[in-house]
């Protein structure tokens, strides 16, 4: 596709939006499950019933695949940091499902959390076409990402507190996000040398399924051990995070370089950490779902 950064940008709020939704409702679902099902493939089998996680998968699918065409437009540095504004926009979303006005603290978080992404975007590499990931490297990370979220699985259920198993596997599956975005441009760039049939054929899509419906089922156990914002802002700055770095790494996207530019982001990186800490504190005074 013909890189085009505002469609780019346009497409990806749109799909922020979509998992806002998709987030808050899966999230209401998956605290719903009972808490002696404890492998992340049986709560995702049971989630499979629920139609309020139904719901929430269809509109969860319909974000993606405006993430993936918007990844195709854009770069990683452009399209993921706009992604994470579904953390943000889920503040209002949960809110109106709890039939309730945000607090004060999650209108805080909000609003410097969406300055300081303004902030990332500014001096994101919004240009460069980028290169071909060489597929080595892409099955080498995509394979790391693998092995460490199975270790995380076993690991998690023996960790003491529920909050803190709920961060591991949030983190954890952020990483294998952050790996599904790369996957995501490399199975764009598939279908314009192969075709839509063709593309089958290769590696790219399977990986990248494989990947996804991992990250998946340790997100969706994450929601059933404990608060949304245990898990989801740390998913969320994971995987934009890393996406950011590999975009660099295997695709050569360009990162800031000038002293003022590394500032800039520096500071838009702090501030959105502290604006999704605000978020996250007020959810931990929430009940339960």
């Amino acid at each position: 596709m013909t890189p085009s950064p505002t469609l780019a940008a346009l497409l990806a709020l749109g799909s922020a939006l979509g998992f806002a939704f998709s987030t808050s409702f899966q999230h209401l679902a998956a605290g719903r499950v009972h808490l002696t099902v404890t492998h992340p493939l049986l709560v995702l089998l049971q989630l499979l019933r629920s139609p309020r996680w139904l719901a929430g998968s269809t509109i969860g699918l319909m974000a993606w695949l405006l993430h993936a065409v918007a990844l195709n437009l854009g770069t990683l540095s452009l399209v993921q940091p706009i992604i994470l504004l579904g953390v943000v926009l889920a503040v209002v979303v949960r809110s109106s499902l709890d039939r309730r006005w945000p607090s004060r603290n999650e209108l805080v978080g909000v609003t410097v959390t969406i300055v300081s992404l303004i902030a990332v975007v500014s001096v994101a590499d919004t240009s460069h076409e980028g290169a071909t990931a060489p597929t080595s490297w892409m099955l080498a990370v995509a394979g790391t990402g693998v092995v460490i979220a199975l270790v995380v699985t076993r690991l998690a259920n023996e960790l003491p507190r529920r909050g803190m198993a709920a961060f591991v596997l949030g983190m954890t599956a952020g990483m294998l996000f952050g790996i599904t975005a790369c996957l995501m441009k490399v199975v764009g760039e598939s279908i314009s040398v192969h075709g839509v049939p063709g593309f089958l054929g290769t590696w790219s899509p399977w990986v990248l399924l494989s990947c996804a419906f991992l990250a998946m089922s340790l997100n969706q156990r994450a929601y059933q051990l404990s608060r949304l914002s245990h898990s989801m802002p740390v998913l969320n700055v994971t995987s934009v995070l890393l996406s950011i770095v590999l975009g660099s790494v295997l695709f050569q996207e360009s990162l800031p370089t000038s002293p003022g530019t590394l500032a800039l982001q520096a500071v838009g990186l702090v501030g959105i950490a502290w604006g999704l800490y605000r978020i996250a504190d007020a959810g931990h005074r929430a009940p339960v779902a």
